[in-house]
C-alpha cells in the first residue's frame, strides 16, 4: 500500500508539472547506485587478549553468536540511489527527490527532499520544505557506507531537514539562513519530556575566492528544556507536585576550504561542537555523553558502580572537535583520485573528578573511474578506528578503558545517472 502511495503521488506530481510544462523549466532525473564491499570487523580486545589490565571488551561488543571479529560481504542497492525533478519558473523553483533502496526481492521509498523557493527579488530566495541545512558543505568523496562522505566524521552534516530558509548573494558569496525543526531528547532522564519553543538555527557563508575556490564559514545554535517530575515520585498520600526543568543548549561554529588548483583539489574542513548530539549535528554517537544522569553511562561503559547522587541536577556538556582533509588529482576527465581522513574528538565535564573522552578516526583512499558519461565505478578502500572511551576516575579508584574496536572495507561503488 505504501509503494502504490508513493507511486501515485509521483504519477499525480508529474501530471501538474507536464500541464504547467509551459511556463516552467522541468527536468526528471535519477541516479541507481550499488554498493559491492568486503567488511571486517574487530570489536575490541578482551582482557585476556591483552597485557594491558586497562582495556576490557565487555558482552556488548560482541555478536549474538560470541563473534568480536565478524567478516561479511555486503552487495546491495544503496539507499541514497533516487528518482526526482527540478522546476525552474521566472519566479518559483521547486524539486523533490525520493530514495529507492533494496530489502532483498522488495524495495523501500522515502522522502529525501521535498521544497519550493520564491524568488522575491534578484539573487535572493525563500525556501520552504525539507532540503539539506546550511552548514552542510560535501567536501568528501567517500563513497563507502552509502557516500558516507566523513559526514558526522570530520566533515559537518546538518542532514535533511524542514526548514523556512533565506538565501541569496551578498556581496563575493552566498549566504544562507534557516529556521529548522528542532531535534531532542530526554537524554535518558526517567519521567522526563523534552518541551521545545523555538526551532533551530543555522547560518553560512560561502565566500567565492574565484570560480574554483571558495571559504566557507558556518554556525549553529538549538536550546530546549528537559521537564522531569521531581524525586522522590511521592505518595498516594503525599502526590508528586513538582517539575524540575533543565535546559539543554547547543551550538557549533566551522570553517572550511574548497581550493581547487588546476588538476589538484585540497578540502579542508574544522568544526566545534557543545553538545552537538543533542542538536542533532554528530548523529546520536555522542548523546549519552549529554545528560544528567552521567554517572549511569559512566558505570555501564566501565563496569564501576559509582554513586549516581553526586551527579548536578543540571544537563552535563558534551563537547566535541572535528576535522576534515580530501585531498584529490585528476590527471583526465576518465579518472580521479582521492585520499581522505577524518577525526572527531569528545569530551564531556568532570563531575567528582569524572569525565569520558573518546577519539575517532577514519581513512579512505579511491579511484574514481569515469567509463561513459553518466556511468561511474568507483573503487575504495577504508579503516575506521573508533577509538577508546577513555575516563578520567577519582583517586585511587580504577575503571579501565574501553577498546572500542576498528573497521575495514574494500570494494567498489557502481552508479548509473540517467
Amino acid at each position: 500500500m505504501k509503494k502504490f502511495t508513493i507511486i501515485a503521488l509521483v504519477v499525480a506530481i508529474t501530471a501538474v508539472f507536464a500541464v504547467t510544462a509551459t511556463a516552467n523549466e522541468w527536468n526528471l532525473y535519477g541516479s541507481a547506485r550499488m554498493a559491492t564491499y568486503y567488511i571486517g570487523e574487530d570489536l575490541g580486545k578482551s582482557l585476556e587478549a591483552t597485557d594491558d589490565p586497562n582495556v576490557f571488551i565487555s558482552v556488548k561488543n560482541r555478536t549474538v553468536a560470541n563473534e568480536d571479529k565478524p567478516k561479511t560481504t555486503q552487495w546491495e542497492l544503496q539507499g541514497n540511489s533516487r528518482v526526482g525533478a527540478t522546476v525552474k519558473g521566472d519566479m518559483l523553483d521547486a524539486r523533490f527527490e525520493f530514495s529507492v533502496s533494496s530489502d532483498e526481492a522488495g524495495g523501500n521509498v522515502g522522502t529525501r527532499r521535498l521544497y519550493g523557493v520564491w524568488k522575491f527579488t534578484e539573487g535572493w530566495g525563500l525556501k520552504v520544505g525539507k532540503d539539506y541545512t546550511p552548514i552542510t558543505f560535501f567536501l568528501s568523496g567517500q563513497v563507502f557506507d552509502n557516500d558516507a562522505g566523513l559526514l558526522n566524521v570530520g566533515n559537518a552534516y546538518g542532514s535533511r531537514r524542514a526548514q523556512l530558509a533565506l538565501e541569496g548573494m551578498l556581496g563575493p558569496g552566498m549566504l544562507k539562513v534557516a529556521l529548522i525543526d528542532t531535534t531532542t531528547s530526554d537524554l535518558g532522564t526517567p519521567n522526563s519530556t523534552a518541551e521545545t519553543l523555538i526551532p533551530k538555527l543555522e547560518a553560512s557563508y560561502d565566500f567565492k575566492l574565484s570560480d574554483t575556490m571558495s571559504i566557507q564559514a558556518f554556525g549553529g545554535y538549538q536550546t530546549y528544556d528537559i521537564k522531569t517530575a521531581q524525586t522522590p515520585l511521592g505518595t498516594a498520600a503525599t502526590p508528586l507536585t513538582g517539575t524540575e526543568s533543565n535546559s539543554v543548549n547547543s551550538w557549533m561554529l566551522g570553517l572550511g576550504a574548497d581550493l581547487n588548483f588546476g588538476p589538484f583539489f585540497v578540502k579542508p574542513q574544522v568544526s566545534y561542537y557543545q553538545n552537538g548530539a543533542a542538536a542533532g549535528w554528530l548523529g546520536d554517537r555522542y548523546l549519552t555523553g549529554t545528560k544528567r544522569g552521567f554517572v549511569n553511562t559512566f558505570n555501564d561503559d566501565f563496569g564501576t558502580d559509582f554513586n549516581a547522587d553526586i551527579v548536578s541536577t543540571d544537563v552535563l556538556d558534551a563537547k566535541n572537535i572535528m576535522a576534515m582533509l580530501a585531498l584529490g588529482f585528476k590527471p583526465t576527465e576518465a579518472l580521479g583520485l582521492e585520499f581522505g581522513v577524518g577525526y572527531v574528538g569528545f569530551d564531556t565535564d568532570s563531575i567528582q573528578g569524572i569525565s569520558l573522552k573518546n577519539n575517532y578516526m577514519e581513512y579512505y583512499l579511491q579511484a574514481v573511474f569515469t567509463v561513459a558519461k553518466g556511468v561511474y565505478i568507483v573503487p575504495e578502500i577504508g579503516y575506521r578506528d573508533f577509538g577508546k572511551d577513555e575516563g578520567d576516575r577519582p583517586p585511587f579508584i580504577v575503571a579501565p578503558d574501553t577498546d572500542n574496536g576498528s573497521l575495514f572495507y574494500a570494494g567498489a561503488k557502481w552508479q548509473i545517472d540517467f
